[in-house]
């Protein structure tokens, strides 16, 4: 018998309005001195600043700190906030923004409770302290990083993304409230939205998956392609689907690891400043199509329950991708500049540095493999 380990471990609660209620649950916490990180741009929302207020007269000795970043953060950009944060000496950190600010508030609650460099915490640290309690606050869905247990920042020694993996990462509670998306544009909403679709391709197919993370991946799917092709994206009660898929996608994510498509995301999001979903967008047809290719028929059940006709409902899954993407406007990597000429080099790069990645895909890829997905995208 297959034995399966598998983990959920931050509290949830999911609803229109749901923001409204933070005071009562930091006072869950028996906070005094909360500490709020926050996207800059959330000042030109007027429901989260009707609201911060709120919780600002609740809690008189609350901190707030912005993050300025336009893109992803660095292990410096993170020393940075772990300072600004040192000065007041908060007892819970509360993160409201993109993914990239839930990891800087991972980042920060980690970094106040161990007396150590940031990047020495890269990669899977042991024997480390409990961060301060984490509460997660996501102003836009896809990512997941409000319910996950890896902090990506980037390192600009090696110019990649490295990611500080540790279940003690794990955010006490989340709190997910559509209003809080309605300011986000819809450029943003669409690459977070194939983020969520990386995250529930990638693990559906991974070597590590089982029968329980597929399970999310099949929901999480499910649940983001029909927010993209049948919902109103600008419509609150619309992103619930999407909140759900992506919570779905990245915890079948966490339980087993990612393939191919979310490692070129990493790759060229850094290299070309590529918003992640976005550049996660641009790989993900074609590794699908590279797989099913090379003998993996299995992506069919991320849509359709029975195992009949498996080639037909294959072609159908792939006919509401185009649909999606055409729909959507997804790019494609010839828009960033590349060539043809550009491939053996590429590919050599991408695969030293993406074996982790490679590793969990179903038919074994290698530099080759990488070769035919990037020129079949130019």
């Amino acid at each position: 018998m297959e034995i399966i380990n598998f983990f959920l471990s931050t509290d949830i609660s999911l609803g229109l309005g749901m923001f409204e209620n933070t005071c009562l649950f930091i006072e869950k916490f028996g906070s005094i001195r909360p500490g709020i990180i926050f996207d800059s741009n959330l000042n030109n929302n007027s429901y989260f600043t009707k609201n911060l207020e709120v919780i600002n007269k609740k809690y008189p000795k609350c901190v707030n700190i912005i993050n300025e970043l336009k893109g992803e953060p660095t292990y410096q950009y993170l020393e940075q906030k772990r300072s600004e944060f040192e000065r007041n000496k908060p007892d819970i950190i509360i993160a409201i923004g993109g993914g990239s600010t839930m990891d800087l508030g991972k980042g920060v609650a980690l970094l106040l409770n161990n007396d150590v460099s940031a990047l020495s915490l890269k990669g899977f640290p042991e024997n480390i302290n409990n961060p301060l309690p984490l509460i997660t606050i996501p102003t836009i869905f896809g990512s997941g990083s409000e319910v996950s247990y890896n902090a990506v920042f980037i390192d600009d020694d090696e110019g990649r993304k490295l990611g500080i993996n540790s279940q003690k990462n794990f955010p006490a509670k989340t709190i997910i409230d559509p209003l809080l998306t309605m300011s986000a544009p819809n450029s943003a909403v669409i690459s977070s939205a194939m983020d969520s679709l990386v995250h529930c391709v990638d693990s559906f197919g991974s070597v590590k998956s089982t029968p329980l993370s597929k399970m999310f991946s099949i929901e999480g799917f499910k649940n983001t392609i029909n927010f993209l092709l049948k919902k109103d994206i600008n419509d609150p009660v619309s992103r619930i689907d999407l909140a759900i898929g992506s919570l779905c996608g990245t915890t079948a994510l966490m339980n087993s690891g990612d393939g191919p498509t979310n490692g070129f995301a990493y790759y060229f999001g850094v290299k070309d400043k590529i918003p992640h979903g976005l550049a996660g967008g641009i790989f993900l047809k074609e590794v699908m199509k590279w797989n099913l290719n090379n003998g993996y028929k299995e992506y069919h059940q991320l849509l359709f329950e029975d195992r009949y006709d498996i080639e037909e409902k294959n072609k159908k899954l792939f006919s509401e991708l185009e649909s999606l993407y055409t729909k959507h406007k997804i790019p494609v990597l010839k828009d960033y500049g590349y060539l043809k000429g550009d491939i053996n080099n590429l590919a050599k790069s991408v695969s030293k540095a993406l074996q982790g990645s490679f590793s969990g895909n179903p038919i074994p890829f290698n530099t080759s493999s990488a070769e035919q997905v990037l020129s079949n995208l130019l």
